[in-house]
Parts: structure tokens; sequence; C-alpha cells
């Protein structure tokens, strides 16, 4: 489960969650205090630095690509009895 830590006036988790809906994932956000930084934890995974969160999000675009290519629904027409799925 991907769960982003923000706090409630940030603009970079906003920013984050964006990119979340984009990207039409499934998380869990935990509202944190002040004193707490912005992060994304991804199982035993902690994401904190803007770069590690961007070169994750990219990662994670990519792999959803691939991924959503390959499980596409499609249709197609048997060519033995010429039906149309």
């Amino acid at each position: 489960m991907i769960t982003l830590y923000r706090k409630d006036n940030d603009a970079k988790a906003d920013q984050i969650e964006e990119r979340f809906k984009e990207l039409v994932l499934s998380y869990k956000v935990v509202e944190i205090n002040d004193a707490d930084e912005t992060h994304i934890r991804e199982g035993e995974k902690v994401l904190q630095s803007e770069e590690e969160i961007n070169e994750w999000l990219f990662e994670l675009q990519q792999e959803l690509k691939r991924q959503r290519s390959i499980t596409a629904d499609a249709c197609y027409i048997d060519p033995v009895t010429g039906e149309v799925c």
C-alpha cells in the first residue's frame, strides 16, 4: 500500500497527490504534524527527498504504462469462426 504522510497546507504534498490521481493510484493519506517531513511509504521503502520521490514517481509511471499496455482490454476477430469477441 502506498501511503502519503503529509501536512495540511503543503504544496509539495499537493503536487504528489495530483500525480497519484493522474496515475490513477490507490493510496492512503496520513496527516502529520509540522515537525515531520512529507514523505511516501511503500511497504518498507520510505521516500523523503524531492529527488527520491520524483525518481520513484517516474519509474512507477513507466511500470504502470507497461502493465496497462499488456493488460489492455482488446477485442479481436476469431480467425476460425469470424466471430468478434
